[in-house]
């Protein structure tokens, strides 16, 4: 690999760590209730073709990001779970971005909460988007 297309690209990357996470994001996000039964929320994932959705409290304030792996999971655990356990018990604190954040806030977050989608939030905390892992992925290969 020659020097000159190894530094282009190193200033590529760079420049798109900084980037604004508001031209990233999917805007306004499908949002649930924290009190949603955990069968509803994957029937609203499947209905919208979705691995995320964000869960807001009563408010409308974020409350975290629920994946389909982690209601799989919960499926899988107790066969009941769907019909009986609300989304607000898989959720442990909140993983989200001010929506003036950069690709990198957002990236080094998933990598520390162990996630692979972070909430968009304004200054309320009200959800005004959403970027997954693949989002990222898209971002790096254009």
């Amino acid at each position: 690999m020659n020097t000159t297309s190894a530094t282009r690209r190193d200033t590529r990357r760079a420049g798109l760590a900084g980037r604004a996470i508001r031209v990233v994001m999917t805007a306004a996000p499908l949002c649930v209730n924290s009190n949603t039964l955990l069968g509803d929320a994957l029937a609203e994932m499947a209905a919208a073709s979705l691995r995320h959705l964000v869960v807001v409290d009563c408010a409308g304030r974020c409350a975290g990001v629920l994946s389909d792996r982690c209601i799989v999971a919960a499926w899988a655990a107790d066969p009941e779970a769907l019909t009986c356990q609300r989304v607000s018990s898989l959720l442990e604190s909140p993983a989200a971005v001010v929506d003036d954040a950069t690709v990198a806030d957002a990236a080094k977050l998933m990598r520390t909460a162990a996630v692979d989608a972070v909430a968009v939030v304004d200054s309320r905390c009200v959800p005004v988007g959403i970027v997954t892992g693949s989002d990222l992925v898209a971002l790096l290969a254009r």
